[in-house]
């Protein structure tokens, strides 16, 4: 992702909602379910 939200990841779950998480040590960490737009 770019902006604020760089180095996080997303995936489209349907429609505008995004997973949206990061990795640390290894794990991927949930760190949203949003509305995208």
């Amino acid at each position: 992702m770019k902006g604020k939200a760089k180095g996080r990841w997303s995936i489209r779950v349907s429609g505008n909602w995004r997973l949206t998480f990061e990795f640390k040590d290894g794990n991927a960490y949930v760190l949203n379910y949003e509305d995208y737009h």
